[in-house]
């Protein structure tokens, strides 16, 4: 076995399987929807990090994997970073109350059975986007 091939080997053992990836991207549609119908102030949502570029790892490798989701709001920069994370607890208490929610600046953290979501609030301004950092960031 040549190292390239021992290599491409363990980077694919250690990568989510199709199966996974199947059953995350149900999550992130229903996540999607449940976001869409909870909040009528969100220009838009994505996925991004290393869900988005493939490179996620297995949880049983990594225990913090997780899928990196940003919803914009449109009305975000005219309120705090906390408020704008509040308003994403709460969402997710209301639609995933049997789920571990918690904060970590500047996410609101939701974990599933099968993955955990770092819900990320974001405004746009001048066309960039801004993830807003708790002013003791600053």
């Amino acid at each position: 076995m040549s190292v390239l091939s021992h290599l491409q080997n363990t980077a694919d053992s250690i990568k989510i399987q199709d199966s996974e990836r199947t059953a995350i991207d149900t999550s992130i549609s229903s996540l999607s929807s449940k976001l869409s119908s909870y909040f009528d102030n969100i220009e838009s949502k994505f996925v991004f990090g290393s869900y988005d570029r493939r490179t996620i790892l297995r949880r049983s490798i990594d225990a913090n994997s997780d899928v990196d989701y940003m919803v914009v709001f449109s009305d975000g920069s005219s309120w705090t970073p906390q408020t704008l994370m509040n308003r994403l607890k709460r969402f997710a208490e209301a639609k995933y109350s049997r789920s571990e929610i918690y904060q970590s600046s500047p996410t609101v953290v939701l974990e599933l059975n099968h993955i955990k979501f770092e819900l990320a609030p974001a405004y746009k301004s001048w066309g960039t986007l801004y993830i807003p950092a708790p002013a003791s960031d600053y």
